[in-house]
């Protein structure tokens, strides 16, 4: 009995892993779909910009949100990071936004959308909204 009670849980766990990693990668798809709408509405829009430009900044930010801002930093608190983060990631790339010509505030639009994405989902999970949870079923 104690051994198909573990054995429930950890398929319970495994589960809900999956579960979160698919919400991540459709949230990552969703915000991708955004960015590449709405990229040449920015302020710090360039023209002749491709949405390609500035893909990594707001990758950057997002991932940055949830690596630091989870922790509680702010964006100003996080930015040396998140610059080293974009530069090694964009290092290969010689025609890469830098980082002082846009890359800086499309990481920083990036950031602040994941964080009131975050606070939405958060809130959505503690209502048993996401993944059917008030339901016991998956939507």
């Amino acid at each position: 009995m104690a051994n198909q009670n573990k054995d429930q849980n950890q398929q319970r766990t495994q589960g809900n892993q999956q579960n979160v990693s698919q919400g991540s990668q459709q949230q990552q798809g969703s915000q991708q779909q955004y960015w590449r709408s709405q990229f040449q509405s920015e302020p710090y829009y360039q023209q002749g910009r491709q949405f390609e430009d500035y893909q990594q900044a707001y990758q950057t930010g997002e991932q940055g949100r949830q690596q630091y801002g989870s922790s509680g930093q702010s964006f100003s608190q996080a930015e040396s990071n998140l610059r080293g983060d974009y530069e090694n990631a964009t290092r290969s790339n010689s025609n890469a936004l830098k980082w002082q010509d846009g890359a800086s505030q499309a990481c920083q639009a990036a950031w602040n959308r994941a964080g009131s994405q975050g606070q939405s989902q958060d809130r959505d999970m503690q209502q048993g909204k996401i993944h059917g949870e008030s339901t016991g079923r998956m939507s």
